[in-house]
């Protein structure tokens, strides 16, 4: 079988080492100058800056950690006991373990009655049904029960365990309001928690897309090379053109961010199935990332800082250094501001960079002027999955016509699993299998 794959991040990646296992003749398309879409790295100084995603979540990443395991890299990645001071609104400061979610459980903000009212709704969510996979659309779609994250976290773990648990974690991992998101997710981290751990490849997040490639012998990949149209060929099957040339293709795996999926799927798709893409929602996303060739703060005691109740317009900080050594050059950091979406719709870029280093002096303490500062900012930049999101694209499945396949991680929740998940998937879609 000869398949085209379209979009070179996780999905595509994972698309295309599943495919050559069973001998097809892959091409795969990467309209960037290198793969792995919002997880590739760019090296710039000295420092290796990850463009987007953070990290690998251990136990709950299973097919993630089955292709490390397969592609010999299990024993590469580099743990990260992420050592997380929760930030008051009066900037007091409390100090958990991000990979360690009962660690919140034991802030001194809460009383004996709120660590009970927490406990007791742990307790109940860990012994309920509830998702084997956090990043299975169709098994998420069925604990989706149309309430928003913020009404169940009020009503299982208390206002306080909104405030100073649900708010700051979600907020880091997702960077929206509570009332955007559905529940599955969260609690399935509840549920799985004991399973949670952080990694990171050597290299970054973006190190995972070159195992795949590098343990892939025999693909085609087009870098610099996007996609302008899919038709169907007068023989059967598809012609993709890109980079001025055809090919001829028995298969397509559609892996680009939906709304590029949707542009190259009109005329061949409902136009039902086609407003189903366009109006997967996304959120806006940037981060910024102050570089230091020296450490300004050498020995402080946390690696990520978290606002709780209210939050700022920065959702996150977090010294890269201590997430993975090789993001910076011998005795540098770099640090991470990720910012909660609603903000930046009145933030212009210069904005968001002044709000940074102001964030950056709150939670670490004064620094000088960072060498360089670089900025990754996203119009679509995370997938939301409000109730009713994974029924919603779980249906465009079952309404792809014969040969073409859809991935990415916007099935199910934006991260690496949700990816590579979707990805092997549609590989197997379109070997009947």
């Amino acid at each position: 079988m000869r398949v085209a794959i379209i979009g070179g991040g996780p999905a595509g990646c994972t698309a295309a080492y599943t495919l050559r296992k069973f001998g097809c003749d892959v091409h795969l398309f990467e309209r960037d100058n290198r793969i792995g879409g919002r997880t590739s790295q760019i090296r710039k100084e000295g420092f290796n800056l990850g463009t987007g995603a953070l990290f690998l979540m251990g136990g709950i990443y299973p097919r993630t950690n089955a292709i490390l395991k397969e592609l010999g890299h299990d024993k590469d990645v580099v743990p990260w006991k992420a050592t997380t001071h929760v930030v008051d609104w009066d900037r007091q400061r409390y100090t958990a373990r991000f990979d360690k979610i009962t660690s919140f459980i034991m802030l001194p903000v809460f009383n004996f009655l709120d660590r009970l009212k927490i406990v007791f709704g742990i307790v109940k969510q860990f012994l309920s049904p509830g998702p084997k996979s956090l990043f299975d659309g169709a098994e998420l779609a069925h604990y989706d029960h149309g309430e928003t994250l913020d009404t169940w976290s009020d009503r299982v773990l208390g206002k306080k365990g909104t405030n100073y648990l649900t708010l700051p974690y979600m907020g880091f991992l997702y960077a929206v309001p509570l009332s955007w998101q559905s529940t599955p997710l969260f609690q399935g981290v509840v549920q799985q928690f004991y399973k949670l751990s952080l990694q990171v490849p050597p290299e970054g997040v973006g190190q995972f897309s070159e195992w795949l490639v590098e343990g892939t012998p025999g693909l085609d990949l087009h870098l610099s090379t996007p996609v302008e149209a899919v038709s169907i060929h007068d023989a059967g099957g598809y012609t993709v053109s890109a980079g001025g040339n055809s090919y001829d293709v028995d298969g397509v795996v559609m892996a680009p961010e939906p709304g590029v999926a949707a542009d190259l799927l009109t005329g061949l798709i409902p136009p039902d199935s086609l407003a189903k893409l366009r109006n997967c929602r996304y959120s806006e996303y940037a981060h910024v990332q102050l570089c230091y060739k020296k450490n300004p703060w050498p020995n402080f005691p946390a690696s990520i800082a978290l606002p709780a109740t209210n939050l700022r317009n920065w959702g996150a900080c977090v010294l890269l250094s201590r997430r993975h050594p090789n993001s910076v050059p011998p005795g540098g950091e770099a640090v991470g501001v990720y910012f909660y979406t609603p903000p930046l719709a009145n933030m212009t870029d210069d904005d968001i960079k002044r709000e940074a280093l102001t964030a950056v002096t709150e939670v670490f303490g004064a620094a000088p002027e960072p060498d360089f500062i670089e900025m990754f900012h996203y119009k679509r930049g995370l997938s939301l999955s409000p109730p009713g999101h994974f029924a919603t694209l779980n249906s465009l499945h079952s309404e792809m016509p014969s040969g073409i396949v859809l991935a990415g991680d916007y099935f199910a929740h934006a991260g690496v699993e949700a990816a590579v998940l979707s990805g092997e998937r549609a590989a197997y879609r379109l070997l009947g299998k």
